[in-house]
């Protein structure tokens, strides 16, 4: 069979997402290849997740057949040239059995052989049956911009994954105990918990464009859910347990307001993340001309400073914040609210998705002269 090197090199960068390279069993450090008349399906699993994809093949006059891709099988193929072909051929039986490629490299025809596993021992893949029902594509777009804020600590395994609910119209809600943020979106009518590497493979543009169709059932003590969007297809485990009300945690007043302009947000974003210190907090102060002065201060001698024009409505108190939290927070919105210097402020969007963020202990800042705070100035 001939496969365009292009879809090729797109399925495998889909289906590393899934860390099955890492499985100290052999054959689920493989890619199973299945082909038919409509083209090729490849998929990997790592047994709590199921991940395949479908990439259309050169006509030809192939029968169905179902072979296993190895690991350096899949290291050669992303060697081959652009725009080009690659031949594969599975023959011999059992142990003896054999990939081979040939394919352009570097503008030179070269062939390899590789020997693979026997099909038979690959899992079969879980059958998801059960309503289909239809996700648009905002909501994973919107799954991408909350998903940050999910907890990776291990020991609060409830809080590894986002949250998806039916409550107040439709939410996706991810917190990690120290912010937790919150959007809108049409969503399943049973609530779920999507554990985060199931929530990193929808982070690719290959779901994130398309409207999805989502199945969910129970098989064996353990639910699962398919989500099926365009040529790709993610089967995956929820996470069992009762997520937190989510509720609580959003402040009922913050009536001090700060809104960021577009360009202005994406400075002080991309500031945040190039402090070398991502721990220490960073200071918030105004000024009644509309102005904002962000320190930190990671030495007496030594502290970083930017200076941002923003609009401002009451009499937003100082506070300080962890600068990756903050970024993050921005990201999801540009209003931040706030109420007092110890309650948790929130940075909102017009589209309903906000972020909840906690504040951090003030440090003393370091008098900034006239010129530095200038030289930091973004626009």
């Amino acid at each position: 069979m001939n496969i365009p090197s292009n879809h090729l090199r797109e399925s495998i960068r889909l289906l590393t997402r899934i860390r099955h390279t890492r499985s100290t069993l052999p054959v689920l450090t493989h890619v199973l290849a299945t082909l038919d008349a409509a083209g090729i399906t490849l998929a990997v699993t790592d047994l709590d997740r199921w991940l395949e994809t479908r990439t259309p093949t050169t006509a030809g006059p192939y029968e169905p057949e179902a072979f296993l891709i190895p690991p350096d099988a899949v290291k050669v193929i992303k060697q081959a040239d652009k725009n080009t072909d690659i031949r594969i051929s599975c023959k011999g039986p059992g142990k003896r059995r054999e990939l081979r490629l040939v394919m352009t490299c570097g503008g030179i025809s070269v062939a390899s052989r590789h020997p693979t596993l026997d099909v038979s021992e690959f899992p079969a893949r879980p059958d998801i049956g059960g309503e289909e029902i239809r996700i648009p594509a905002k909501t994973m777009e919107s799954l991408a911009t909350i998903a940050k804020c999910a907890s990776s600590d291990v020991t609060r395994h409830v809080l590894n994954g986002v949250f998806f609910t039916p409550e107040d119209d439709g939410r996706l809600v991810a917190t990690d105990g120290r912010r937790l943020a919150c959007a809108p979106a049409e969503v399943p009518p049973t609530p779920f918990i999507l554990p985060n590497p199931s929530v990193n493979v929808l982070m690719h543009p290959g779901f994130t464009s398309v409207e999805a169709h989502v199945r969910m059932q129970k098989l064996e003590e353990t639910e699962w859910i398919a989500i099926r969007s365009g040529n790709h297809l993610l089967i995956s485990k929820l996470i069992e347990g009762k997520y937190p009300n989510y509720r609580q945690v959003i402040p009922d007043k913050a009536t001090e307001l700060v809104t960021f302009s577009p360009a202005h947000r994406t400075s002080v974003i991309k500031w945040l993340r190039g402090l070398s210190d991502r721990s220490s907090a960073v200071n918030l102060t105004w000024e009644k001309k509309g102005h904002l002065t962000l320190t930190q201060r990671t030495a007496p001698d030594t502290s970083a400073v930017l200076r941002v024009s923003v609009e401002i409505e009451g009499n937003p108190p100082p506070v300080a914040f962890n600068p990756r939290f903050l970024a993050d927070a921005l990201e999801v919105g540009g209003t931040l609210c706030l109420n007092d210097g110890q309650s948790p402020g929130i940075c909102r969007h017009p589209s309903g998705r906000l972020c909840v963020v906690m504040p951090m202990r003030p440090t003393t800042a370091t008098a900034a002269t006239a010129d530095q705070a200038e030289s930091a100035t973004a626009a």
